[in-house]
């Protein structure tokens, strides 16, 4: 059993086998807020909804509450939000004895939507597909590195010189098998919370791995990808180990990706990406949708890559895109159609791993659909070969100052997610700018200190 209504709730409740609710939401960083409730108060109370303060979705990654923000800030008293309870989304969390989960949905005292949250954000885009005749169902596969390590003795070292679960790479079953004591359970947790684990394998960086999730719909992807994320760090404290979604955590070693797979389904279940009398069995559908992503990859990179180190990835080692090339079955590429017949689909493979997956999954689609609602052509032939080596195609952003500006002026952006939206999200994206012009990093000591 995983997901749970509420009246198996209370038989567990009254059984003595839950005492705990969770009730959590997504903040910028998709980090999980929230409460934890006694069970009987959950029942009785907590399920019509819990006050929370604004500041959660205001706060940066290190919880500094800089910027003016319209939805909250110190001058305006930083006041509550209501955080209600999204109760299909109820679910055992079976890493921590006797507690369930809920996902809420957050509104103002006036009952108006909070806009700017990032689970309502993408709840919008999903809204707008379902007008439209449409439902979108996405994978999602994300890398990231685990270290013996407690976060403690990781902070202690400042984060430098740190001991991978295994120093060798693990593309063999004899290396892997180094990971399986985490990644096991780790497979049966988030199966047992109603994760769908497809596979759990390590990667090419000493330490990295990487969890895929198996198709579902996007607001259901979002949230299992968000519990697990949040859901492997709580795990690897209570073996003792510590992990890290960077999209780039170390110079040397390869980079921290966020893989989406996509398609739409129409309202008999069809998958309408798939046209088995094209040549590649692309749809008109899937070329405008494919299009769409394409054309405003560039203006949405702040929901792709939110930090200065997000950009640090994008070439730095293979598998990492570099430009806005799409083709078929290549892994050198931003966009990679692969798949036939049900299983016909489009890979994004510009995300990277510390991305929000509600921002991100929201920027697929609401691009995807915009695609399609202008009959936007693809910008070029599929690439064949390595994307890398081809100097004319545009490149993506080189840091987020570039990617703010873009995300910023774009007109586009503003029309399908809102004024409010994208303003709140580049206050983000110039707080953590600020933030890292004022720091002065190891390599500019490194650099600079005999020299100059």
């Amino acid at each position: 059993m995983t997901k749970i209504d509420t009246g198996i709730l209370k038989s567990m409740i009254d059984r003595g086998e839950i005492d705990t609710v969770i009730i959590a939401a997504a903040d910028m960083q998709s980090r999980f807020f929230g409460k934890r409730c006694c069970a009987d108060f959950f029942l009785s109370e907590a399920v019509h909804g819990i006050n929370i303060c604004s500041n959660n979705l205001i706060w940066d990654i290190e919880l500094n509450e800089g910027g003016q923000y319209p939805l909250a800030s110190r001058r305006t008293g930083l006041p509550d939000l209501r955080a209600v309870p999204d109760m299909t989304t109820l679910r055992l969390y079976p890493w921590f004895e006797k507690t369930v989960l809920v996902m809420a949905d957050l509104f103002h005292q006036d009952g108006t939507t909070v806009t700017i949250a990032p689970r309502n954000i993408l709840k919008r885009q999903v809204e707008k597909a379902g007008n439209m005749g449409l439902q979108a169902d996405m994978a999602a596969e994300i890398e990231f590195y685990i270290f013996n390590e407690t976060a403690e003795t990781a902070r202690d070292k400042r984060y430098r010189e740190l001991l991978p679960l295994s120093r060798m790479p693990a593309e063999s079953i004899h290396q892997s098998s180094r990971y399986e004591h985490f990644l096991g359970k780790v497979r049966r947790y988030l199966n047992g919370a109603g994760v769908e684990v497809e596979l759990a394998r390590p990667e090419r960086g000493r330490g990295q791995a990487e969890v895929n999730l198996r198709y579902t719909g996007a607001l259901e992807m979002a949230d299992r990808t968000a519990i697990y994320k949040n859901g492997i760090k709580e795990m690897a404290d209570l073996e003792k180990l510590a992990v890290t979604f960077m999209a780039k955590y170390k110079t040397e070693e390869p980079a921290s990706g966020f893989h989406v797979h996509l398609s739409l389904r129409d309202q008999k279940g069809n998958n309408i990406f798939y046209d088995e009398n094209d040549e590649h069995g692309m749809s008109a559908t899937c070329k405008h949708f494919l299009a769409g992503m394409i054309t405003l990859a560039p203006e949405l990179m702040c929901f792709y890559a939110p930090y200065i180190n997000s950009y640090k990835r994008y070439g730095s080692t293979f598998g990492a895109p570099r430009n806005l090339s799409w083709g078929f079955d290549n892994r050198t590429l931003s966009f990679r159609v692969i798949g036939r017949g049900k299983s016909f689909r489009i890979e994004n493979r510009i995300p990277g791993a510390d991305a929000n997956p509600y921002l991100v999954l929201a920027a697929c689609l609401a691009s995807g659909l915009y695609g399609i609602e202008n009959e936007t052509a693809l910008p070029s032939p599929p690439v064949r070969g390595s994307a890398y080596e081809m100097r004319e195609l545009r490149v993506l952003p080189a840091s987020l100052m570039d990617a703010l500006a873009d995300f910023e002026n774009s007109e586009t952006a503003r029309a399908l997610f809102g004024r409010e939206v994208i303003d709140h999200y580049a206050l983000a994206a110039k707080q953590e700018i600020e933030c890292f012009l004022k720091s002065v990093t190891d390599w500019e000591r490194r650099r600079n200190f005999e020299q100059v």
